[in-house]
């Protein structure tokens, strides 16, 4: 992404911060919107100067959801959604995979935490409105309490809630990444047939079924020492490491989803394997943080959208405790 500095206040002075209670609403709206939203368009991210694009249908009807995600750049990639059912294909290869929703929550939803307890950890005050996608928006600044995570800006449609942009800035307020509808269309007509039919077409496609695991990290024997300030674990699954491997004994990898309501972090548990892991590192690319480490016998991956300092304290508190 094009790191730029913090957007201008927003047309007009900025309101007063909202009370506890209503900074909760805010959330709470945006949450249903995503929930209950039926949207299309062109999705943009960026990320230190790299640009990347996707088109979005998604349609809610009742309790279903419906959604069709293909990736503009790079690779040719079709992501089909039923509820918690997704299917990816890979034209070029003639590759597809099946399986569960992964727990790590996309835009323009947040993550299910996203309630009371996120307002422990970020200050969210209304900044201001503005225009995102020929929309009217309200604008949310969420700063952090502290060094933890990262200051995040939203922008909410005025009409429905549903997210429209979010950007996360880093302490000196500039852009480190950026998640923005450059088109959209909300509300119309449901029409799921088009992507069931899509799910159940696969001929000529190598279709692969990793199957992932629910457990918890004490059952595999781990656990944090401590728990990091203001994050809670929401998932915890063991599966396949790559699926499309031609292997008889794929790899297992265990993947722990921790959240403060608005930042995520997965933490990634492997045997360690001399081919594969070369080397500890630490790598960034916008927000995210990356840290891999070998612990003895193991490989840990702790990988985040919040500073260094926290992706390292995660893996610090992580214990084997058989």
């Amino acid at each position: 992404m094009v790191c730029a500095p913090l957007l201008a206040t927003a047309q007009g002075a900025a309101v007063a911060g909202t009370a506890p209670l209503e900074g909760v609403a805010w959330l709470q709206r945006i949450q249903q919107a995503a929930a209950t939203s039926s949207y299309q368009g062109t999705l943009m991210f960026s990320a230190n100067g790299v640009l990347s694009s996707a088109k979005v249908v998604h349609y809610c009807d009742g309790r279903q959801r419906y959604e069709r995600l293909e990736v503009l750049d790079g690779r040719a990639r079709l992501q089909y959604r039923h509820n918690d059912q997704v299917l990816t294909l890979w034209p070029a290869t003639k590759v597809a995979m099946a399986g569960q929703r992964d727990a790590v929550t996309e835009f323009p939803a947040l993550p299910a935490a996203a309630d009371t307890r996120s307002l422990d950890s970020y200050d969210l005050r209304h900044v201001g409105k503005e225009r995102v996608a020929g929309h009217q928006v309200d604008v949310l600044m969420l700063k952090p309490r502290d060094k933890l995570r990262f200051a995040q800006r939203l922008w909410a449609d005025r009409e429905t809630g549903l997210l429209l942009r979010n950007d996360v800035l880093s302490p000196g307020g500039e852009v480190l990444e950026s998640s923005t509808f450059i088109d959209v269309q909300i509300g119309g007509r449901p029409q799921p047939e088009p992507i069931l039919r899509a799910m159940k077409k696969l001929d000529g496609y190598r279709v692969l079924r990793p199957q992932a695991e629910r457990t918890q990290l004490e059952a595999e024997g781990w656990a944090l020492s401590k728990p990091v300030p203001g994050f809670q674990m929401v998932s915890c699954t063991r599966r396949p490491l790559d699926a499309a491997a031609e292997t008889d004994v794929p790899v297992q990898v265990l993947q722990s989803v921790f959240s403060d309501g608005l930042a995520q972090v997965s933490v990634f548990i492997e045997l360690y394997d001399a081919q594969r892991h070369k080397q500890a590192m630490g790598t960034s690319l916008g927000a995210s943080h990356t840290l891999m480490v070998r612990r003895g016998d193991w490989w840990i991956t702790v990988v985040g959208e919040v500073p260094m300092a926290t992706v390292q304290q995660f893996e610090a508190m992580l214990e084997r405790k058989r």
